[in-house]
């Protein structure tokens, strides 16, 4: 069994989920739990990669626990053009056997909306919404697509758990 650290690269405020999953999932699978865990939709191409070998070749043949092992951080990229990049690294380990679904155990900030332009441009929105939150009104559009309601520091751990449960592995 593994917790693993899901961390989204350069966001600001700090964006993550633990999550723990059974150590043979292959990275194909763990691309699955990493859509879950951030709210995605997987209409977007990915790679996983390391900071010495580039990209991992053939995700259905390495498992999560080799890619650790061997590299000790794995960088998850999703959507090409946005790049959104994620870091997974080893929360914690444990011989105990694992078979059941991922399950999200905590995280930190609400999933950046698809297609917003990766990671600087949703912070720069977030900075331009929040003086819109602070009575300027001043950006009505940023508004009207992220919500009038919208808290960058939310967390559903509950919804996360309610999409991983429904995933197929």
């Amino acid at each position: 069994m593994l917790e693993l650290r899901l961390n989204v690269k350069h966001a600001n405020p700090e964006i993550y989920r633990i999550v723990r999953v059974d150590d043979h999932l292959n990275l194909q699978l763990i691309h699955e739990v990493i859509q879950a865990s951030f709210c995605w939709s997987n209409i977007h191409s990915h790679f996983f990669r390391t900071l010495e070998q580039g990209i991992i070749k053939n995700e259905e043949d390495v498992s999560i626990i080799e890619a650790l092992e061997k590299w000790g951080k794995i960088t998850y990229v999703y959507d090409l053009a946005d790049t959104w990049t994620i870091d997974v690294t080893l929360e914690n380990k444990s011989s105990d056997p694992y078979k059941g679904k991922p399950v999200c155990l905590k995280g930190q900030g609400k999933s950046p909306p698809e297609d917003s332009g990766g990671i600087i441009n949703y912070c720069e929105v977030i900075e331009l919404y929040s003086h819109h939150q602070a009575g300027k009104r001043k950006y009505p559009l940023i508004a009207e697509w992220l919500g009038e309601d919208f808290n960058p520091f939310d967390f559903d751990c509950d919804l996360v758990n309610e999409n991983l449960k429904n995933l197929v592995l």
